[in-house]
């Protein structure tokens, strides 16, 4: 599987809150994002500007032109053709479904869909087959996590977890490449899991804004025992079943 890091997503919306909840979630998930805010610029991005586009989160609704002219216009240009098209707005209706299928979207989502799910569909589409996909998928999960940074130990709860790492609550986030030290137990789990991580991603505190995703650290597990990597990956893909 390509590496997350490698793959950019335009999200061409005229909220400027959808665009920063969207950019968290995909830049925490390893994605490079880029951003239009109406149709015209998002066709003109596509075109002219970016040349390595994987995948389009496009809203319907949008000024200068929609989405639906926005997929015409990429269907209709060859060098814009082939790049999948996910449609989300707040609001569906069954013919808005019908175009969207005749004009190639490769999906449509409401915008009440929990941003995870959300993630999930996209490497669903960047990643087909479903043994790539669930190489990293990621799941809520509210657990106590005990970590040390140098001499200093600190405690915690995750948001969430992957197969890869978690992300640690924390109004005080450290830098990013802090090395850390993690010991953790899975739900209705006894075993305690322990290992080595690095800081990634950072999601500084910030009271004068409204903020998509918690304050804190996003980790990547650099050292684990494999029978720990294991229950991981299993608690996680049951999860998701």
């Amino acid at each position: 599987m390509a590496n997350s890091q490698n793959i950019s997503i335009l999200v061409a919306d005229d909220s400027k809150l959808w665009q920063r909840m969207l950019r968290e979630m995909l830049n925490n998930a390893g994605y490079a994002v880029h951003v239009a805010s109406d149709g015209l610029e998002c066709v003109r991005k596509l075109k002219y500007e970016l040349q390595d586009v994987s995948l389009v989160l496009l809203d319907i609704r949008m000024p200068e032109l929609d989405g639906f002219g926005v997929l015409r216009e990429l269907k209709q240009a060859k060098v814009t053709a082939g790049i999948p098209v996910l449609a989300i707005s707040s609001a569906y209706r069954e013919k808005h479904v019908e175009e969207l299928k005749q004009l190639g979207a490769a999906g449509y989502m409401s915008k009440k869909t929990p941003l995870d799910q959300v993630l999930f569909r996209i490497n669903r589409i960047l990643y087909p087959d479903k043994r790539e996909l669930r190489m990293n998928p990621r799941i809520e999960e509210n657990i106590l996590v005990r970590y040390r940074i140098e001499e200093t130990e600190l405690s915690g709860y995750s948001y969430n977890i992957s197969t890869g790492g978690l992300f640690l609550r924390t109004i005080s986030p450290p830098p990013e490449n802090t090395e850390l030290r993690l010991a953790f137990s899975l739900p209705r789990r006894k075993h305690l899991i322990e290992s080595e991580g690095i800081v990634t991603w950072r999601n500084e505190y910030r009271p004068d804004t409204e903020m998509s995703y918690p304050p804190g650290v996003g980790i990547k597990f650099t050292s684990i025992e494999t029978k720990d990597q294991r229950a991981i990956n299993r608690h996680v893909l049951q999860s998701l079943v």
